[in-house]
């Protein structure tokens, strides 16, 4: 398992891109307007980490937002012959470096969405 990392991280940056983006409603046009709407709402998400909670507003629910389990479900339960169906012991319960992992890409696009609009 551990020699496909780079490879693992490569693929769950490119799906939480879509997902993050569709969950919390990023704009998908390159418009000054529109980057610098996708620069607020990601500075707020990272406002104490908000990205992380079911309730994103009123920072409820710490780790059980359905963006998590979305990617979970891309990521290792898209098809019978994916990881997570294969080898499910492994994901029950989550790990937490998984966890963090999720957490890191969804991290790393809000970060994007904020350089994007640092280059206007």
């Amino acid at each position: 398992m551990t020699r496909h990392t780079s490879h693992v991280r490569g693929e769950l940056k490119n799906k939480m891109c879509a997902l993050t983006a569709s969950f919390f409603g990023f704009h998908t046009i390159q418009s000054t307007a529109a980057i610098k709407q996708n620069h607020d709402l990601a500075k707020s998400l990272e406002d104490g980490s908000c990205f992380a909670f079911k309730d994103w507003e009123m920072k409820c629910g710490i780790y059980k937002t359905e963006l998590i389990q979305s990617a979970v479900n891309d990521m290792w339960f898209a098809n019978h012959s994916d990881e997570g169906v294969i080898h499910g012991r492994y994901f029950d319960p989550l790990p937490v470096e998984l966890l963090a992992l999720i957490l890191t890409a969804v991290s790393v696009f809000g970060k994007s969405c904020v350089d994007a609009a640092a280059d206007l």
